[in-house]
């Protein structure tokens, strides 16, 4: 659609600063900015028929004033020309031009698998509490075990339970679940290690002597001389599987993550039942 020019009939008419216009045909003329707002005002435009005398032309200067007019310059972005002292005869605003700010539109939000791993990530899951039976203390104050004895090994059960971390980013958010499934024995010296699915079982004496565990035990086929310090190093591990459920910010959506490990260690002695020597 073309701009429509609204001309109006100024008789009259007067600017701050000047003297009033003659009553003369003078025409203010209006055109509309840009309408999606990429331009500022208006192109404003004041014609004033004058007796014919040569206009002479002024811009405001860094002191405030135009040079050929009397009164004060009009504010910085206006131009005017002058037909004689205080008589205006073409008064212009120009108009400024604003351009979007790109950088202010939102980014789109992450995804839920995203934010799956950055739970995960943050997840604090617990270590295993390295324990075991036979659990001996040679004079010199060292954990030891025995050769060819059924070795308990256990963890606390109070770490064995799920663990959880949510995460959120406007409409999206994820829960993370990792659940212990399986604690596993290295024995340290090079054998297999064992796996059990779940935290172990406690010795206990009720079990009678040389039993095995009904669910977590490794026997020591050698010992540990020869190894650095006459010990090995032990390693207690639990595995987490890692699920995730969430909202992607129009429907329910879920996943799972590679399984998680927590580690411990513990350095035993592994002796012969003939060497034994306790305090």
């Amino acid at each position: 659609m073309r701009p429509r020019n609204l001309v109006l009939l100024a008789a009259g008419l007067s600017v701050a600063g000047v003297a009033p216009l003659p009553a003369v045909a003078d025409e203010l003329l209006v055109v509309p900015g840009d309408h999606q707002s990429l331009y500022g005002s208006p192109s404003i435009t004041l014609g004033a028929q004058t007796d014919g005398a040569p206009p002479s032309v002024g811009r405001p200067d860094s002191s405030g004033t135009a040079p050929g007019a009397d009164g004060p310059a009009p504010p910085w972005g206006l131009s005017f020309t002058t037909a004689g002292p205080g008589i205006p005869e073409m008064f212009t605003i120009t108009p400024e031009l604003h351009f979007p700010d790109f950088g202010a539109i939102p980014s789109a939000p992450p995804s839920p698998g995203v934010l799956a791993v950055e739970a995960a990530g943050q997840l604090q899951l617990p270590l295993p509490t390295p324990s075991h039976s036979p659990d001996l203390r040679l004079r010199d104050g060292r954990a030891a075990t025995v050769v060819g004895e059924h070795t308990w090994f256990w963890t606390d059960s109070a770490v064995w339970h799920p663990h959880t971390q949510r995460v959120q980013a406007g409409p999206v958010w994820v829960e993370v679940l990792a659940t212990p499934t399986t604690l596993t024995f290295d024995p340290g010296n090079g054998q297999q290690p064992v796996s059990c699915p779940g935290p172990g079982t406690p010795y206990d004496r009720a079990f009678g002597l040389h039993a095995a565990s009904p669910d977590c035990d490794v026997v020591y086929e050698r010992s540990s001389v020869g190894q650095p310090g006459e010990q090995v190093r032990a390693r207690w591990a639990i595995t987490w599987e890692v699920s995730w459920r969430g909202f992607d910010g129009t429907a329910p959506v879920s996943g799972t993550l590679p399984a998680m490990t927590s580690r411990a260690e513990a350095e035993l002695a592994v002796v012969e039942a003939q060497a034994l020597i306790t305090q």
